[in-house]
């Protein structure tokens, strides 16, 4: 139940990040802001996040780790 949640919530970052700042629909809000070094960004939604540590730094990993998931398999399929 708890990947369930964690899967809408980062859905529903993707969509904030595409829609409202026209962003990359597969980037969330915090991965965004921590790869184009927006401190106070990242200052105010970490505090947000205070039940987990480098929120932002975090869920730039999950972006990178999640690109590099669906590059890899596209890289086996073939054509």
């Amino acid at each position: 139940m708890m990947t369930y949640i964690i899967n809408i919530a980062t859905a529903l970052s993707q969509l904030l990040n595409a829609v409202v700042f026209a962003g990359d629909p597969n980037e969330t809000v915090s991965g965004r802001v921590y790869r184009e070094n927006r401190d106070w960004a990242v200052r105010i939604i970490d505090l947000l996040f205070f039940f987990q540590p480098d929120h932002c730094l975090e869920s730039h990993v999950a972006d990178r780790m999640f690109s590099r998931k669906i590059l890899g398999e596209y890289d086996n399929d073939t054509i």
